[in-house]
Formats: structure tokens, sequence, C-alpha cells
């Protein structure tokens, strides 16, 4: 099956954010007035990670309950999830934003450090993350990954569990072969919705029976169609999106993308004993509802929630639908 370039290579580059994949930024992104205004908002901590580099962070909220938020991509900003702010800290639940090494709003990697492989690794950044637990100096918290960002909420989960309440682990799939599979499904689910729109049957129907047709206009059309229906299913882009998108550093996310499914997940899910939260929209393209009820199962403490008419951000397509499950998980296990 010849898989149109937006999904081809997707599990190697992990970059799901379908309408932020157009925006290569090299290492040298020029800074705009959000990144000035950014860091001096209250909150804002810079921690030095390996005494070789600092990453971003932000508090927002004063309740006892702390919830470390793993931004996706790689390489996007934390910039999507400000939607959080709006939902957790009101419930007494403090959230911390935090842009991890290379991404926009963190400390941008040397020519030298993005030639330097050792630093580019899933099992890296999960020891980042644990010096910025130290940095923030929570002793216990809820770590929340989105996408990428819950690959490495898991491994973080793995190794630091002593740290850990609960796990939120959403719409991301731990196992290469699953991953691979609901790929190919969705790819085919977008031509089909591409045959049926009468604009496109001719192209289609060519394309099917090994006839010339249009690639371009096909490539365009398949975007499209793909990430209004199975990433994000609203019309327009809210700010934060459209600014995560501007901040995206694609050649980060190039380094770290051969490195995401490096780790055996797989080995690490039986032996993680805090409690768990799945996540998935009903439309995400990444794992299936049959996908997430057989994950549940090999977690000893899990649970899963599935968001109605949501794609892979689904908490932006359907945050009443999605944050009441979020914080009752929370508050339960807290």
């Amino acid at each position: 099956m010849n898989i149109p370039s937006v999904i081809r290579n997707l599990r190697a580059l992990l970059i799901p954010f379908l309408f932020i994949l157009a925006s290569s930024v090299a290492h040298g992104q020029e800074k705009d007035s959000i990144y000035s205004k950014k860091q001096l908002e209250p909150g804002v901590k810079k921690i030095l990670i390996d005494g070789k580099f600092w990453v971003w962070t932000q508090k927002i909220g004063d309740g006892k309950i702390n919830v470390l938020l793993l931004h996706g991509g790689p390489g996007q900003s934390h910039e999507y999830f400000e939607i959080f702010s709006k939902y957790l800290p009101k419930t007494g639940i403090t959230i911390y934003y935090y842009d991890q090494f290379g991404s926009y709003f963190s400390q941008q990697p040397t020519q030298q450090q993005l030639a330097d492989t050792s630093i580019w690794k899933v099992s890296r950044y999960v020891d980042e993350i644990e010096q910025v637990r130290k940095g923030l100096k929570l002793e216990k918290f809820f770590i929340y990954g989105h996408s990428y960002g819950a690959l490495l909420a898991l491994a973080y989960s793995y190794k630091y569990q002593d740290h850990v309440k609960g796990m939120i682990f959403s719409d991301m799939n731990p196992f290469p072969k699953d991953f691979d599979q609901r790929m190919s499904f969705i790819s085919k689910q977008t031509d089909s919705l591409l045959s049926v729109t009468k604009q496109f049957n001719g192209l289609m129907q060519n394309k099917k029976q090994g006839l010339a047709y249009d690639q371009k206009l096909y490539q365009t059309a398949f975007d499209s169609v793909f990430t209004r229906n199975f990433v994000l299913r609203l019309d327009t882009l809210p700010d934060a999106l459209l600014r995560t998108k501007a901040h995206k550093n694609y050649e980060v996310a190039q380094k770290i993308g051969p490195s995401t499914f490096s780790l055996n997940y797989g080995a690490m899910i039986p032996k993680i004993n805090v409690p768990v939260l799945l996540i998935r929209g009903e439309y995400d393209f990444i794992i299936s509802t049959e996908q997430i009820k057989n994950l549940n199962k090999l977690f000893p403490r899990a649970e899963y929630y599935i968001v109605p008419n949501a794609g892979h951000v689904c908490f932006v397509d359907n945050p009443t639908g999605y944050f009441p499950a979020l914080i009752d998980f929370i508050k339960r296990n807290n």
C-alpha cells in the first residue's frame, strides 16, 4: 500500500499533528514577542539540565495536587496545553507546563549538540524529566503525557514510579505493530472519505484503477480530510494551536524521532503499579478503541476513557468531554 507522505515514516518521526507538519523550523528559531512575554510570566522557572542547558517550566495554580504535563511532537511546545489552565487549577490541581529541551521556550541546541546522538534519546529525556521534578521540588505528583509525551510519561513512571501518584497516557500507542496497523487503517478510511466526496470522486476512481491522477491535488485533499477527521475535528484552529504550529522545531523532531520506539514499553507496562488512566479521542488516528481496551488489560491498575466526537487532540476538540474524566481520575487517586 502506498501510504501518502503525511503518514509515511510517521512512526519514525512521530509528528502526529498534521497541521504542524509543514512548519519546518531549524534549531536557530527566531524568537517572537510571545517568547519574550512567556519568559516573564508568573510561575516561570528555568531548570538546568546536566549542567549543560536549561528548560522552561511554568507553574499554574496553588492547589496541593500537582500535575506535570509532557507535550507531544517531538519538538512541540507546551502551548496547545494552555486550555488545561481553564479547567484544572480551579479544582485545586496545580499544573506545570514544561518545554522539553530543544522546544521553543527552552534552550535551543547548538550545532554541536544537534550532532550529539546521546542527547536525542527517549531515555535521556526521561532523566531530564527527573531533573525537572527535582527542580520543581515535586516529591509526589501526577504525570500526564499526550501523544509522544505519553511514551515519556510511561518510561518515566516505570523508572521513577516512587515519585508518581498516577499516570495519564493520552492518545498514544506504545506498540509499533499496533501503531502501524492503526495508521494503515486510517489511511484507507481517509481514501474512503475522499471517494464519496463529489469533488474528488473522479480522482479517486483513477487512483483506484491505477490510472493517471493529479498527485498534488490528492495529497492536498488527503492532508485536509485526514487532519479534519482524525487529528482535530474543528473547522478553525484556536490561537494556542496556531502558535504551537508556528513554534514547532522540526529539526529537533527529526533528531528525536528515530528513538521514539527504541525502548521496550511492553516490558515496562506490567511493572507500573501506580494508577493509570488511558485516554483516546473517539476518532484518534493513533490508537483504536479495541487497542486501548487491550492495553488497559496489561497494566496492573488501569482504566480507560473514550472522549466522544474528538480526534487526536481530544482535549481541544471536546474539552467538556475530556476534563471531567481527567479531574475525576486525579482526585480519586490523590
